[in-house]
């Protein structure tokens, strides 16, 4: 019994620290040389970095959401992240151009941003700031689905 609990604690681990250290090349690859723009590679090639870059993203982002500890709010905004993600990426596999591809790539960076959020149990108060930027339209905003609600009781109840 005991067994099984360890290697479930290391198992998290390692996968945390692979996350981080695949994390860590990564801004390291980043800030070894200066940024140069994809333009210069042939479209082929930046379709293929784009859907590399989303599905280490999305690979990302199911770690996160298996070791746990996050909000609901959180796991919200990861799901929106991931829709917005998808379809910015066929977006710009379906009609490609230099501004779907931006797009898509913005989307995959807000995918990051939202793996990288913190446990919300290491802030004052359990209150966390949120990984997608303030009027943000996802995807399904179209289709009028609404967001979570609040665990907390409103005011007067």
């Amino acid at each position: 019994m005991v067994k099984g609990w360890l290697m479930i604690d290391i198992t998290r681990h390692v996968r945390r620290g692979l996350l981080a250290l695949s994390v860590a090349a990564g801004l390291a690859g980043c800030h070894s040389a200066p940024r140069q723009d994809m333009s210069h590679l042939s479209a082929p090639a930046q379709d293929y970095l784009l859907i590399t870059s989303y599905f280490m993203a999305e690979g990302g982002m199911v770690s996160r959401l298996q070791d746990g500890g996050l909000s609901g709010q959180q796991v919200y905004d990861m799901a929106t992240a991931l829709k917005y993600g998808k379809s910015m990426l066929l977006a710009a596999l379906t009609k490609p151009s230099g501004r779907a591809r931006r797009d898509g790539q913005r989307a995959v960076e807000l995918m990051v941003a939202c793996t990288n959020q913190p446990d919300p149990s290491t802030f004052p108060g359990g209150a966390s700031a949120r990984c997608l930027p303030a009027g943000f339209v996802g995807a399904d905003a179209k289709k009028g689905q609404a967001q979570p609600q609040s665990a907390m009781p409103a005011p007067g109840r």
